[in-house]
Parts: C-alpha cells; structure tokens; sequence
C-alpha cells in the first residue's frame, strides 16, 4: 500500500469516528433538549485537526499528517465521552425527578422491571464515579461511557412511558386514603356521639 493510500484510508477511518461522534452528539442533543456544548466544542477541535492534516498531507509531511489525525481522534473519542457523561448526568437527574414524583408507590406493580432498573441506575452513578478515578484508554473509556448511557436512555424511556399509569394509580390511592381518613372522621364522630349519649343518660 503506497503512503497516499495508507493516509487516504487514515483520513477515512477519522471521519467514520468524526460521523459517530457527531450521530451521539445529536442523540444526547435529543434526549436533553440542549446541546452538550464540551462536545460540540472538542468536535470542532477535531474538524481543526483534520484540516491541518490535510494540509500536512497535501504539504507532503506524511509524519505531521499522522499527528494530526491522531490527535482529531482523540478529540472525537473526547467529544463523544463529553455527550456521554453529559446525558448520564441528565438522565440521573431525570431518575432522581421521577423518583420523587412517585415515592409513595409501589413501583413494581406498574414496572415490573423497576428493580432492575433501579440497579442500573445505581451502577451507571459508581462506575461514573470510578471512571473518573481509574482511567483507561480514551477509546475504551468513550465505549463504555456510550454504552452507560444508550442503556440508561432505554431504562428511563421506560420509567417514562410509564407515567400515565403510575398517575392513575396516584390517584386511586388519594382516593383511597381520602375514604380511609373520612371513614375513621365518621366513625370517631360516632364514637364520640355514642360515649356522650351514654353520660348524658
């Protein structure tokens, strides 16, 4: 394979990295209705990189062309990581939002999969925890950051779906405690009227 080949299927393989890392932008995009702007940003770093590896390429720097390239990969792997952590945080904080809307329900019987859901969660927030203390390779930490997050996207689109029915079973159970606590009102207001009858006799 001669040299221009070898940077041609190099440039290639930079901008499939480059698209993967703009489809995840997008898809964090979607899911949090903002943009992750660390990952636009290191994105932009690595479109930066490729021009200039491109033009060390044209120039006939086969070795500053090479450098370049790595370097718009990494920036892609960053960009990539950056949206990561960034719908992670967000859909934690979605979790957290849902969780409260719904504490004083029992879960499992609108969710079967609640449990399990739960410990997702709860995984997903220590290995984030942990990945910040034992980094890996930059391409191994951004794989198992999009797959926390794809995995997390899925389990809260559940919790989500579920809101109608969990609404319903609110109020069923407002309605309940309602009737509970007229009940006992009746039956206190009963008692009361039954003892003072019986004094006043």
């Amino acid at each position: 394979m001669s040299s221009d080949e070898s940077s041609t299927t190099r440039f290639t393989s930079i901008q499939n990295v480059y698209r993967k890392a703009e489809q995840h932008i997008k898809q964090v995009e979607l899911c949090q209705a903002e943009l992750p702007f660390g990952a636009i940003n290191e994105l932009r770093y690595a479109g930066h990189h490729l021009l200039k590896g491109l033009a060390a390429q044209e120039s006939g720097s086969p070795e500053k062309a090479e450098q370049e390239f790595q370097d718009a990969e990494d920036h892609c792997n960053r960009a990539m990581y950056e949206a990561s952590e960034a719908g992670i945080g967000y859909l934690c904080r979605l979790y957290r939002i849902f969780e409260e809307d719904y504490k004083d329900l029992s879960l499992t019987e609108t969710i079967p999969e609640y449990v399990k859901s739960r410990a997702l969660i709860q995984e997903t927030v220590k290995k984030l925890s942990e990945g910040r203390l034992n980094r890996v390779t930059s391409s191994e930490q951004t794989s198992r950051y999009m797959e926390m997050f794809s995995d997390l996207y899925e389990t809260i689109n559940v919790l989500e779906a579920s809101r109608p029915e969990l609404n319903k079973a609110k109020i069923r159970q407002v309605a309940a405690n309602r009737r509970f606590f007229i009940g006992t009102a009746v039956a206190v207001v009963a008692a009361i009227a039954a003892l003072i009858r019986v004094i006043i006799c």
